[in-house]
Parts: C-alpha cells; sequence; structure tokens
C-alpha cells in the first residue's frame, strides 16, 4: 500500500452508535482520509468482504448472527495465504474472549472500556495491523520466490546434467567413429610405409604421403569440430563479435527461409570483454538465435552488439510470433530462460525477455563493470 492510497476498513458492528465512533476516530487519526464500509452482522460481513477490498476488519465479537471469533475464520485472504487482519471489538467482560481471537488469528484487539478511551487507540492499531499485514505480504512473495528458484535451479541441474550425459556421449562418438578411424588409418599409412624393405621405403613414403597430409588435416578439423560443441575456438581467438557473426553464419538455413543478421556498432569490432563475459553473452545469443529458430516461426532473426570496454549490450530479437507469458517469466517448465538468467547473474548482469508489441520477442543481456 502507497502512502497516498487510504486505508479501506470494514466496520462489523451491529450497535450503530459504535459504528459512529469506529468512524470518527479512523477520520481523526489516519491520513489521507480512510474509506469506510459499514456492516451490521456476519453475513452482511461476509458478502461485502467478497466483493471488496479491505486492508483491515474492526471486528465486534457480539453479532446477532455469528461471533466473531466464528467469523474471523469466514473470511477471505489478502492474497495467498495472508489472512485478512482483524481486530477484535470486545466488551469489558470479554477479555479472555479476545485473548482467544488472538489464537485464532486476530492481529490485535481492543477494550470498548466505558470511559471511552479505546477511541484514541483505533488509529494506531489499524495503521499497524496494516502494517504487519504487509510485511506478512512481502514475506510471503520473497518465500514464494525462493521455492520457486529453488524449483527452477533444481530442474536446471537436472536438465545440466542430462546435457552433459549427451555432450559427452556425442564427443565420445566423435572421437571413436570420426577421429578414431581417421587415426587408425594415418596408422596404417604409416605400417605400410614401415613395411615396405629399406630399398623401397622412400617409394613408399613418397606414396602414402599426400594420403597421411589428408588424413592429418581430416584429424584437425575433426579436433575443431568437437571443441567448437564445447567452446568456439574464434571466441577466444577473435573475440564476441567475430564468434557471433561465425555462429550466425553456420546457423543459417540453406534455403533462406530465416534470415540470421548481426548488427554490431562499429566500436565493437575490435571489442574485448572479459573471457567469462564474451563466453555469457555468446551462450545467450546461441539459446535466443536456437529458441527463435526452433519455436518462433521468424523469417528474421537480429543479434545485435553495442557497448563499450566496461559494459556490453547484447539483443536477439525475432519477427516471430512472439513468446508466451509463463515462458518470458522462465518458469519451470522453461529452464532455457531459466539457463539464460543465470549465465547473466553468474557475471553480475542482467538478462530479459520480453514480447514485443509488434510480434516477435527480444532477449537482451547488459553486463557492466563494477567500480
Amino acid at each position: 500500500m502507497s502512502a497516498a492510497s487510504p486505508v479501506r476498513v470494514l466496520v462489523v458492528d451491529d450497535d450503530e452508535v459504535d459504528r459512529l465512533i469506529c468512524r470518527r476516530a479512523l477520520a481523526r487519526g489516519i491520513l489521507p482520509q480512510p474509506e469506510v464500509v459499514e456492516a451490521q452482522s456476519a453475513d452482511e460481513a461476509m458478502a461485502v468482504a467478497a466483493a471488496q477490498r479491505f486492508d483491515c476488519v474492526l471486528l465486534d465479537y457480539r453479532l446477532p448472527d455469528m461471533n466473531g471469533v466464528a467469523l474471523m475464520a469466514r473470511l477471505p485472504h489478502v492474497e495467498g495465504d495472508v489472512p485478512l487482519p482483524v481486530v477484535m471489538l470486545t466488551g469489558a467482560g470479554d477479555v479472555a474472549v479476545a485473548v482467544e481471537a488472538m489464537r485464532q488469528g486476530a492481529i490485535d484487539y481492543l477494550v470498548k472500556d466505558v470511559e471511552g478511551s479505546y477511541q484514541t487507540l483505533i488509529p494506531m492499531v489499524v495503521q499497524r495491523a496494516v502494517r504487519e499485514r504487509d510485511l506478512r505480504r512481502s514475506k510471503l512473495r520473497a518465500d514464494l520466490a525462493l521455492e520457486r528458484y529453488r524449483v527452477e535451479l533444481q530442474q536446471l541441474t537436472q536438465k545440466l546434467m542430462a546435457q552433459e550425459k549427451t555432450t559427452t556421449r556425442r564427443i565420445a562418438q566423435s572421437l571413436h567413429d570420426q577421429l578414431g578411424q581417421t587415426l587408425a588409418a594415418i596408422r596404417l599409412a604409416f605400417d605400410a610405409v614401415g613395411a615396405a624393405p629399406p630399398e623401397r621405403r622412400s617409394q613408399a613414403l613418397e606414396r602414402q604421403s599426400p594420403r597421411i597430409a589428408a588424413l592429418l588435416e581430416q584429424a584437425v578439423l575433426e579436433v575443431r569440430q568437437v571443441l567448437v560443441d564445447l567452446r568456439p575456438p574464434v571466441l577466444d581467438e577473435a573475440g564476441l563479435v567475430a564468434a557471433l557473426d561465425n555462429e550466425l553464419r553456420s546457423r543459417a538455413p540453406a534455403d533462406g527461409t530465416v534470415a540470421l543478421e548481426l548488427d554490431a556498432t562499429p566500436e565493437c569490432a575490435g571489442l574485448r570483454w572479459p573471457a567469462e563475459v564474451e563466453y555469457a553473452g555468446f551462450m545467450v545469443a546461441r539459446e535466443a538465435v536456437a529458441n527463435a529458430l526452433r519455436h518462433a516461426g521468424a523469417s528474421m532473426v537480429q543479434v545485435r552488439v553495442s557497448g563499450s570496454a566496461d559494459r556490453l549490450e547484447l539483443a536477439v530479437e525475432d519477427d516471430g510470433r512472439g513468446i508466451d507469458e509463463e515462458a518470458s517469466a522462465g518458469r519451470p517448465g522453461h529452464l532455457g530462460m531459466v539457463g539464460m538468467r543465470e549465465r547473466a547473474l553468474a557475471i553480475g548482469g542482467r538478462c530479459s525477455v520480453q514480447r514485443n508489441p509488434s510480434g516477435g520477442t527480444t532477449v537482451s543481456l547488459q553486463w557492466e563493470q563494477r567500480a
């Protein structure tokens, strides 16, 4: 509740004079002027509370159709598991009842003394009740966010473990089926040279040399391909912009159905950022481009890079159907989004995913060197 928002109070009391006392006490003691709604019975209170939002309830214990403690259990919650703050109003002989009401969830109570001194306490008690409600609500939101974050991290960890197994299996297969076979062919070629009689060994070597050279070149290419899957060498050698340009060229569909564009400001062409920043930026862009190609139905995907030596701004924008709200929030089940945000957090940056008003999706990464 902001400072400018009026407090909305529901006064539940079957006594007209007591309701008037509460209304006047609230008007004198709370700024801006509170909005007060009155109810004369439990049934009326439940109907009003179900239809309108209130910040606090001043509830008389003795009602014609139900006692205040029973009514408390039927009042709606403010948000999630946060109950509507209730201040119980009791007579001088009902102190034990007031204590029971506190046990059942009332946030405070006031005793209607004969002298009427309780009237001066009403504004303070209501404001305190509202503050405590806000604290409870904030704690609930923080707990829910923490639980969601824990679930997301757990699922992300499981996904990363599965990806690690897949990557390890793919590399092992590549090493066995490609590089292993190439090295075996090289070994056979050398064995053929070694098996030739000494007087004919030079001729055998001359005959096998072109084949051995071709096999060695093929082996180098196969090793590089494995390294590209793990971490593109061009990222370390030439930097983020060059690595992104190479990535887009390699991912561009051969039929030209999707245009992949890189838009880097001139000052970024030769810039180098810290290695971990460049790697995070590259992986976020790679994931965003892959998502756009797989799910967006886009005809254009543009990667924009700008910044300076101590600042990086990267955006991947497509003109596809646009991401749905649940996916952009990075909720469980959309771990690609969670993974991108985790990479940004790891370098002290910020990653956002939003649906564009004109259609399509924009994934943004911002990083700035801290002093």
